[in-house]
């Protein structure tokens, strides 16, 4: 039998037996990974981000309930995601699409753009140095890709 790590209890760990798993699809596996993605510890830290009960989410990625487009608004911009993406990935059947893969973008492209943001709790001057900083270190490397791509 195989057993899940699923955390620390009184300074010990503990651990869970694991069911055979199943094929990575469906909107559970999706949100997983783009939740992995943004750099959230767990889904109840997630969860409070968007302010939904954590118990909502986990029956999300345990696939028993699908987010309601309302929570899909919500949710989308904490992902770093398009309400598009998400209304297709938790609803193929209604709408004749597979489920998209997450995008393999770096972890830090969406938690620099949620740091970037108008509304992130960054003062606007310092928003406004990192992202000079920022553009003054990525420029030569997008003078690199353009001669790649014109060349």
């Amino acid at each position: 039998m195989s057993y899940l790590w699923t955390g620390r209890c009184s300074g010990r760990a503990y651990a869970v037996p694991m069911a055979a798993p199943r094929p990575a699809t469906g909107f559970g596996v999706y949100l997983k990974e783009a939740i992995l993605a943004a750099r959230f510890p767990t889904p109840t830290h997630f969860a409070r981000a968007v302010g939904t009960d954590p118990s909502v989410v986990l029956r999300w990625l345990s696939e028993e309930q699908r987010p309601t487009i309302t929570s899909i608004e919500r949710i989308a911009p904490v992902l770093g995601r398009s309400i598009n993406e998400l209304v297709l990935a938790a609803y193929p059947d209604r709408l004749s699409g597979p489920v998209p893969a997450a995008p393999a973008t770096h972890p830090l492209v969406h938690e620099l753009g949620r740091l970037l943001a108008d509304d992130s709790p960054i003062p606007r001057a310092d928003r406004d140095a990192l992202e000079t900083v920022l553009d003054r270190m990525v420029d030569p490397y997008r003078r690199l890709l353009r001669r790649r791509k014109s060349g």
